[in-house]
């Protein structure tokens, strides 16, 4: 019979063992559980027309396009900025990040200076199909969203997705 003392050491070690075993599946389990929606970032891409030989735009220049100050791309051709209609995320990030203005400035400043508004679509699908149509289409679209007849262009030398991209929106509404 073993003595005394070597079976506390032997429960002991079991018993150390049983929580590391325990710990590092718990850790296991959190570090393989999907985050929470509410915490997710989504990138907002900004797309023109394929046709379209701008590769990069700088925030400022997104903010001329989609104030009317600037209505013509470098080869000439007619900007024509594609929005999505209020309460969508792409338009939050358009108002918030963009032209940093609320909804009701944003539909006053148009009515004011250009007499209406851009386009504005109900979906992302509204928005890829008009851009790829319009030769001077611009619109912002969740990257989950994109298609390939549109062409993604670079936000201040980022694509969506990089750590430094500027155009995020949480995911969750």
């Amino acid at each position: 019979m073993a003595p005394l003392g070597s079976v506390f050491l032997w429960s002991y070690k079991m018993l150390s063992c049983r929580k590391l075993v325990t710990m590092i599946g718990v850790v296991l389990v959190l570090a393989l559980m999907p985050a929470p929606l509410s915490a997710r970032e989504t990138s907002i891409a900004v797309v023109v027309n394929p046709g379209n030989s701008i590769r990069s735009i700088s925030l400022s220049e997104l903010r001329s396009i989609f104030l009317g100050t600037q209505q013509f791309w470098k080869d000439g051709t007619q900007i024509v900025p594609i929005v999505r209609a209020p309460s969508a995320r792409e338009r939050d990030v358009l108002l918030r990040r963009i032209v940093h203005m609320s909804e009701l400035q944003f539909q006053q400043y148009w009515r004011k200076q250009h007499g209406h508004a851009p386009i504005v679509v109900v979906s992302n699908g509204m928005q890829v199909a008009t851009v790829s149509k319009e030769a001077g289409g611009i619109a912002l679209i969740s990257t989950s969203d994109l298609h390939p007849d549109v062409k993604i262009l670079r936000v201040g030398g980022y694509l969506p997705g990089a750590s430094a991209y500027p155009l995020r929106s949480s995911a969750a509404r």
